[in-house]
């Protein structure tokens, strides 16, 4: 269950680069062929694919290109149910430089027209993480897949922004081998700047930090940090290395705030060749107090990570880039 609460907050485009990524098309979100414009360019006939996902605002489809074979993703965002449509394009700008270029899911270019917000987006042929998920993945695979998120969270956070909904579903897979993951779907992401603060309770159950919940009736305000970020890792690094989950219901996160027991019977099913250094990295970043979890950086530091590399080498990858525009 996702939930987000009614806070006020702006929804505006990052004015310097609105028309760096605008694309002229004239496609309206329900025809099954459209028209581009590219400047100084002919005209490119795209076609809508297949189905690729589905959130609470907005629909994904993918999107090929006649006569190239060109393909992307474009996720179709209904302002009038979302208001805040505009900062998750802000947020993918701010991500979008070419030194980012392997952390996160690639900004393509966007454009509108009354009703909708139409993101085009790179488009992965495997999908999101869950779906190499029908069973447990080896240590050193998700050694290198919390390694590439963690390098994904430093550049996040290091811009004040938090993913606030990090889950496999958002980890998207560029190659399984060798390992390749970006960070994706910023719909629920937020950027903190003046006087604003992280306050909605915007979640998935399994993978929501108990501060986002509110559970604390001592606590002076509701406003919680971008840790929430370093606990869902921890929960889906447990989850890919035994293919259960490490908190099932709310109810289990609650119960492990209010007795203040981590569940360490869930540890014993982690029998790697690590397993102990494994079990003190997910306890790490599970910590209760928000404030003694590691930052993305301390994490990616830890002795379970310490011989992973810090990016996937792209010369071991024979898989074209998207060229990348520069605001």
């Amino acid at each position: 269950m996702d939930i987000q609460s009614s806070v006020p907050q702006a929804n505006h485009f990052d004015a310097n680069s609105v028309d760096s990524f605008r694309l002229e098309s004239k496609y309206d979100g329900n025809a099954k062929t459209y028209d581009e414009y590219p400047p100084g360019q002919a005209v490119e006939k795209w076609a809508v694919d297949e189905f690729l996902g589905r959130g609470g605002f907005s629909v994904v489809h993918k999107h090929v290109q006649e006569g190239t074979g060109r393909v992307r993703a474009v996720k179709n965002i209904q302002k009038s149910r979302y208001p805040f449509h505009a900062r998750e394009f802000n947020i993918m700008v701010i991500l979008s430089k070419s030194e980012h270029r392997s952390l996160f899911v690639e900004l393509l270019g966007w454009f509108e027209n009354k009703d909708r917000l139409f993101i085009a987006m790179e488009y992965l042929e495997q999908g999101d993480l869950r779906k190499h998920l029908d069973k447990p993945l080896a240590e050193e695979v998700v050694q290198k897949i919390t390694k590439q998120v963690l390098n994904g969270l430093q550049v996040m956070h290091g811009n004040n922004i938090a993913h606030r909904d990090l889950k496999p579903e958002n980890i998207f897979v560029v190659s399984m081998s060798p390992v390749w993951v970006k960070l994706g779907d910023f719909g629920t992401s937020k950027r903190v700047h003046g006087d604003t603060a992280f306050r909605s309770q915007v979640y998935t159950d399994c993978y929501v930090a108990p501060e986002v919940l509110g559970l604390d009736p001592n606590a002076e305000s509701s406003v919680y940090t971008n840790a929430v970020d370093i606990w869902a890792l921890g929960c889906v690094v447990y989850e890919l290395l035994t293919g259960e989950k490490l908190f099932s219901t709310l109810g289990q996160i609650t119960k492990y705030y209010y007795k203040e027991a981590f569940p360490e019977q869930k540890l014993s099913k982690l029998t790697t060749l690590t397993s102990d250094a494994v079990k003190s990295f997910i306890q790490r970043l599970v910590v209760l107090n928000s404030n003694g979890r590691p930052s993305a950086a301390e994490a990616a530091g830890d002795i379970w990570l310490e011989y992973v590399r810090d990016c996937p080498e792209l010369s071991r990858f024979n898989i074209p880039l998207t060229e990348i525009h520069e605001p």
